[in-house]
């Protein structure tokens, strides 16, 4: 008996004993490390068609074999012959043509490496439209037009490099965002208006009409319910964090969203009661109050069709899309209602900031005696 238990466990013995060098002989393999870099086309080589695969997609299949010089990182100066697949999809086909500047996929293993066009190259065209923005922002508007720039940087700078890594690093969305918010209104309306009670004004008018806004969109993101899954990026995102809080960060969005349309009410019935308390220095704060919503109202609907035009401009592919479907069907689609969510909570904090602003600005500012 025991010499057949001992025979059967041989070859369990064998296959444990030989599992390292089947290891060996198959090893695992690594992951390609990927880089980018810019590049020319110089010459379309040829462009054929791939019968077997057009019969097999029922679309047209074309090959394209392109000579490609690489302008910049590791392979600068490099040539290099590349295939590109056109599937007839437009949304993912990049069509070469001689004099186009792309930006190279560069997949390296060991003993390979491989060039791919990731996608166009934009760069250059989204820097003339900037050149142009400040351009016209500089002589138009003058020191005031150079503080707006610098406002505009610092805003940026806070979000990229304060909102975005904090979301990241699993800190509180909420109260990360209303920080940012709250730092970017005081350095704005400090670096545009100066240190001054119309800039404070316009400064706590525009932070509690966003914080009332974000408690809104709250509590209609958990009542609706809106899961934060409202376009593709976000489910990419999520394929790549799935640890994240997407509800909160559909809420940190409104209330970025919505801060610079809220900015900009603030200083325009801040800055409006100023300009009438220097010309009749005797206004009391309830006649400044009065005259900053009768600004505000005039303002109100314009910022707020602004506003409520920029999210379905955003939309309008989804807006496009959903157009023939029944009313019921197209206000309870996730993306839709995320979008309305945005634009109404967004319209709620500039109404409330006419009113708050100028409630604050007014007290402030009226009390101020003018020589």
């Amino acid at each position: 008996m025991y010499k057949n238990l001992l025979l059967s466990l041989i070859p369990v013995i064998f296959f444990a004993v030989s599992m390292p060098a089947f290891a060996q002989e198959f090893p695992e393999h690594p992951e390609p490390e990927v880089d980018f870099a810019s590049a020319k086309v110089l010459e379309i080589v040829k462009e054929e068609q791939n019968e077997e695969l057009t019969g097999a997609f029922q679309s047209s299949q074309i090959i394209q074999t392109a000579k490609i010089l690489i302008l910049n990182g590791e392979y600068r100066g490099k040539v290099v012959e590349l295939e590109n697949q056109l599937t007839s999809n437009p949304v993912y086909d990049i069509k070469l043509k001689p004099g186009m500047r792309i930006v190279l996929n560069i997949e390296k293993t060991p003993g390979q490496i491989m060039f791919y066009p990731s996608d166009i190259e934009r760069f250059p065209v989204l820097m003339v439209i900037l050149g142009l923005f400040l351009v016209l922002l500089l002589s138009i508007g003058g020191k005031k037009g150079f503080r707006s720039v610098i406002s505009l940087v610092i805003t940026a700078l806070l979000v990229f490099f304060a909102l975005v890594p904090a979301i990241l690093n699993k800190f509180p969305i909420i109260p990360s965002a209303v920080v940012v918010a709250l730092v970017s209104t005081l350095l704005t309306m400090a670096i545009v208006g100066g240190l001054n009670l119309k800039s404070l004004a316009a400064s706590l008018g525009t932070i509690l009409s966003v914080s009332i806004a974000g408690v809104v969109s709250l509590l209609v993101i958990y009542s609706a319910p809106l899961s934060g899954f409202h376009d593709q990026e976000s489910a990419m995102l999520w394929m790549a964090r799935p640890d994240l809080n997407f509800t909160e960060i559909l809420a940190a969005a409104v209330i970025i969203g919505a801060l610079g349309a809220v900015m900009d009410v603030g200083m325009s019935v801040s800055s409006s009661i100023a300009e009438l308390k220097k010309v009749n220095n005797a206004l009391q704060p309830v006649e400044l109050f009065k005259s900053g919503m009768n600004v505000g109202k005039d303002i109100m609907g314009t910022m707020a069709n602004t506003l409520i035009l920029a999210y379905i401009g955003g939309a309008f592919s989804l807006v496009l899309l959903a157009a023939n479907a029944p009313l019921i069907k197209l206000v309870n689609l996730n993306s839709i209602a995320t979008e309305i969510t945005a634009a109404i909570t967004g319209s709620i904090g500039i109404v409330l900031c006419v009113p708050i602003t100028a409630l604050i600005a007014g007290y402030l500012i009226g009390r101020q005696k003018i020589s």
